[in-house]
């Protein structure tokens, strides 16, 4: 493969990276961890009452955290990847 070839595959893969971020931070936005059926609180959840349900902050912002982490694992590989490309196309 060529100097070019090698661009063009760090390119795409990339922007793959970066869709696969966005994907992942949408879902950070969006999970929610309902209490029901939890046998005992803990003592360091935060349950609260959302739609007549009990809905447990503390798990859903831990859940978000993992979500999140992901996302940015994601973008980290998406910009060494387009730092690579950028190095080809300097060098090339």
């Amino acid at each position: 493969m060529t100097c070019a070839g090698f661009q063009v595959a760090c390119n795409f893969l990339a922007a793959c990276f970066a869709i696969i971020a966005a994907v992942l931070w949408i879902k950070s936005a969006h999970v929610d961890v309902w209490a029901d059926g939890q046998a005992a609180p803990r003592r360091d959840n935060i349950v609260i009452e959302k739609d007549g349900r009990p809905y447990d902050v503390s798990g859903t912002a831990q859940a978000q955290s993992l979500w999140s982490a992901r996302a940015a694992y994601a973008a980290a590989i998406a910009a060494v990847l387009q730092a690579a490309a950028l190095v080809l196309a300097l060098n090339g």
